[in-house]
């Protein structure tokens, strides 16, 4: 699993401290994280970033606007899980209220990351386990990513292509790959990212993808993607799942 995560603190030590708390229970629940660390709300909601991030930190008591109201005006997935963090429990019922994951207070604990680190990745499991949930309008439109045959970067937006459907989204092709398994979709080239179960032939420059749809793989990776597609067929043949 990989996740972005936003530690929004306005005390650069309190979040620098966080920050590498989560980052070592990160590696030992063997999670692949990205930290973004922002000193205030106004920061965070300027970032462009924001609509990838899977977990948000975030401290209520902030110079400019507070927490409670950087995370009502958050244009976030649905599927991304925030912990509060405050010096007391004021504010518990209205963060709660938000839907928040949990809420901790200072000063925060290793144990107490950690209960909320595995609860946020809980949720986001449940929901993310078997679809890819995207944007069209103000509506959430999950997409089954068994369904998904391959996407690629069409001018400003990137086109998700199903055996039946094609769906427009503007999002970037790298955000949308973070939040797919790498163990059944790769990153063909810098404009693809094909599912491998959708690959009819694997050439040395090239895939074919079911319905006769030839896509060149990036001329630097080819070792690496024939790697990856190699232990996608093994895990395959074992019948151990990817």
């Amino acid at each position: 699993m990989r996740l972005n995560i936003a530690v929004c603190d306005d005390c650069e030590e309190d979040s620098a401290e966080l920050s590498e708390q989560i980052l070592a229970l990160c590696e030992e629940k063997e999670i692949s994280a990205q930290i973004y660390i922002f000193r205030s709300g106004e920061e965070l909601l300027a970032s462009n970033v924001t609509p990838s991030l899977n977990i948000i930190f975030m401290d209520i008591y902030m110079d400019g606007i507070s927490g409670i109201e950087t995370v009502r005006n958050l244009p976030m997935s649905d599927n991304c899980r925030v912990v509060f963090i405050t010096i007391s429990t004021d504010h518990a019922v209205e963060a709660f209220g938000l839907n928040a994951a949990h809420y901790l207070v200072k000063p925060v604990t290793r144990a107490s990351v950690s209960e909320a680190l595995e609860r946020c990745v809980r949720q986001i499991s449940r929901v993310s386990e078997s679809v890819l949930e995207i944007r069209s309008g103000n509506v959430t439109v999950p997409i089954p990513t068994d369904k998904i045959v391959y996407i690629e970067v069409m001018d400003k937006f990137c086109a998700i292509h199903t055996d039946d459907n094609t769906f427009k989204v503007w999002v970037s092709l790298g955000t949308l790959y973070d939040q797919l398994d790498n163990g059944l979709f790769m990153r063909a080239q810098q404009s693809y990212v094909v599912n491998m179960s959708a690959i009819e032939k694997f050439s040395y420059d090239s895939v074919t993808i079911r319905g006769g749809k030839k896509i060149a793989l990036s001329r630097k990776n080819r070792a690496e993607l024939k790697e990856q597609y190699q232990l996608y067929l093994f895990k395959l043949a074992r019948g151990s799942g990817i």
